[in-house]
């Protein structure tokens, strides 16, 4: 079976390089800010809001006799968001794309977009529902070869679920400088796929 991802996971990472390690500090916390300030507005807080990197590092550049030289310093944070499907709904009635657009117009270009996955926020109960329908089918099938036969089925001897994984690669988009217009994000659809083998007694 297959449904529609309710969950839309981004990487959101603020870069800024500059002379020294302050000013660089300084320029990505000013972004970041300006970055949660905007998703907050568009009610993404809270576990759906996380801080999942923070690092600062030398930019060198080497010379002819004069060797390796630094040349300035680059901050980075990196945000991991959740925009759920029921946010468009909700008092900012905001899209994936348009927040993700949000984004990029309070960060400018100091962001970069790190990847985009889809997944469910309650993967148990479509799990549940898919292992129903597995049950359905294996019995199913099983009655029509009882059918065939011209025997009956009898009581349960065994029951095996089968872990298939999953059985969908989530969709990445590489890293890369956002443009400030909306770009459309579409969930289209996840299998969840439970495969199970039950063995009758047939009478």
């Amino acid at each position: 079976m297959s449904a529609v991802p309710d969950l839309v996971r981004a990487a959101v990472t603020v870069t800024a390089t500059r002379p020294a390690v302050a000013a660089a500090f300084e320029a990505v916390a000013r972004s970041t800010t300006a970055v949660t300030d905007v998703l907050r507005g568009h009610g993404i807080s809270g576990p759906d809001l996380a801080t999942t990197g923070l690092s600062v590092h030398s930019e060198t550049t080497w010379t002819e006799g004069r060797g390796s030289e630094v040349t300035g310093y680059t901050a980075a944070t990196t945000l991991q968001i959740t925009v759920r499907a029921d946010d468009a709904d909700g008092p900012s009635g905001a899209s994936p794309a348009q927040v993700v657009a949000a984004c990029v117009a309070a960060g400018g270009d100091d962001i970069r977009l790190g990847g985009l996955e889809f997944d469910f926020s309650d993967p148990a109960a479509l799990t549940a529902t898919a292992r129903e329908r597995a049950w359905a089918d294996a019995l199913t099938k099983a009655e029509q070869y009882a059918s065939l036969s011209h025997r009956a089925l009898g009581e349960v001897r065994e029951i095996t679920e089968v872990d298939t994984g999953d059985v969908s690669p989530r969709p990445v988009v590489k890293a890369f400088a956002a443009a400030d217009s909306p770009i459309a994000v579409e969930r289209g659809e996840k299998p969840t796929r439970v495969d199970v083998r039950v063995r009758w007694r047939l009478t």
